[in-house]
């Protein structure tokens, strides 16, 4: 096996259009550029370890982890592919979700509460649920910081 280097737009484009009994990138490449299936599997020059990882909230997803949303009528959804949130119309990776969320274009946000998954029951569930809950930092309103300066 050789490596090579590709960069994140094209690991995902990859990824993207692999099929389910594909187990990695040289066996989406043999398909794609028609060649036999190599027999047996190769080993894998890249490990997919993980999916995302937020270590600041406790955060460790499975890779192809599904998040989605829908922002002005549109509904966009991503996929953890090594670290990165890979949005699904385009195939670009962010190393956030506020990068994700900028990138369909979102302003200022709670990307944590405006991004979704579906949980081991099927039910749809804020990402936000993913966190621990002692890494979550809550803004409180003006009032509970106390007086202004201009009010001393």
């Amino acid at each position: 096996m050789r490596t090579i280097q590709v960069s994140t737009d094209v690991f995902a484009a990859i990824w993207r259009v692999r099929q389910d009994d594909e187990p990695g990138e040289d066996a989406v490449l043999r398909r794609l550029l028609k060649l036999p299936r190599s027999s047996p599997e190769p080993k894998r020059d890249l490990h997919v370890q993980v999916g995302f990882h937020d270590p600041r909230y406790g955060v460790q997803l499975p890779p192809d982890f599904r998040i989605f949303r829908t922002y002005r009528g549109k509904e966009y959804s991503a996929n953890a592919i090594q670290g990165f949130w890979v949005l699904n119309t385009t195939g670009q990776g962010y190393g956030t979700l506020n990068e994700l969320n900028a990138a369909i274009g979102v302003g200022h946000e709670n990307a944590w509460a405006a991004w979704f998954y579906h949980d081991e029951s099927g039910r749809r569930r804020p990402v936000s649920d993913l966190r621990k809950p002692g890494t979550i930092v809550r803004r409180g309103n003006k009032s509970d910081r106390g007086p202004a300066i201009e009010d001393l």
